[in-house]
């Protein structure tokens, strides 16, 4: 016997439909590699982390982020062997993990910012190490 209702519906051993669709969900967004994650302050209006980066995008002009991306790596510790302004790329290594920060301009004032982190010649991804420094830049924003 059926019960409809708008979310749930009775299947015929019982269970409520959400209940098996929600872990699918989230097992496949898991499995992905990709967990969205959404924030909403003052100047980051969102990001994403995936199982390597971070990116969201911020309202500051161009120059200023790029300033404060390098400030930040350099209090960091890491050592920049490639940055190209006008491409927006700053490549650093800070121990034996390779850091690569991408800024790309959205519009005017509003740029997205994507900053990424490997350990071992690019083959382990170090999400923890790309969201510490996105969550550094960003704080000194505000």
């Amino acid at each position: 016997m059926y019960t409809k209702t708008l979310f749930y519906k009775k299947l015929s051993k019982g269970a409520p439909l959400m209940v098996k669709i929600i872990p699918a969900l989230v097992a496949s967004l898991l499995l992905t590699g990709c967990v969205p994650v959404l924030i909403g302050a003052g100047v980051v209006t969102g990001y994403v982390l995936s199982n390597d980066a971070v990116s969201g995008t911020v309202n500051i002009m161009y120059r200023d982020l790029w300033d404060l991306c390098i400030e930040q790596l350099e209090t960091q510790g890491a050592e920049i062997y490639e940055a190209t302004e006008s491409a927006g790329v700053i490549k650093s290594r800070i121990g034996d993990i390779n850091v690569a920060v991408k800024i790309t301009t959205v519009s005017e004032g509003v740029q997205r910012l994507k900053i990424s982190a490997r350990k071992f010649v690019n083959l382990v991804p170090k999400p923890y190490v790309a969201q510490d420094i996105f969550f550094n830049i960003t704080k000194e924003l505000e």
